[in-house]
C-alpha cells in the first residue's frame, strides 16, 4: 500500500485530531512523526498519511475542516475519537 502525505502539522495533538477526523469519515489514516515529536510528543513535523486511493477524499475533508464546514455529527465523532485517545479537543 502506497501512503500519501495529505497534511503536515507542527503539533502532535493537531495531527491526531486531523487523523481522528479522517477516520470518523471512514478514511484510514496514519501519522509519521520526526524524531523530536516521537521523543517529546509536543513539537516537530508530523505527517498525516493515507492510502493513495483515499488522498483526494482526505484532502477534501481536511479543507472543509479548515473552512469550518464540518457537519455536527462529524465534529462529534472526531471529538469522541480524540477523547478516547486521551486528548481533549480543546488542546488543539
Amino acid at each position: 500500500m502506497d501512503l500519501v502525505t495529505v497534511a503536515s502539522y507542527d503539533r502532535v495533538a493537531e495531527a491526531r485530531l486531523a487523523k481522528n477526523l479522517l477516520e470518523a469519515q471512514g478514511i484510514p489514516a496514519f501519522l509519521e512523526a520526526d524524531a523530536a515529536s516521537d521523543v517529546f510528543h509536543l513539537t516537530g513535523e508530523v505527517k498525516l498519511q493515507v492510502a493513495d486511493e483515499f488522498a483526494s477524499d482526505a484532502r477534501e475533508v481536511l479543507a472543509a475542516a479548515e473552512r469550518h464546514q464540518l457537519s455536527d455529527e462529524t465534529e462529534k465523532e472526531a471529538d469522541a475519537a480524540a477523547e478516547a485517545e486521551g486528548e481533549s479537543p480543546a488542546e488543539v
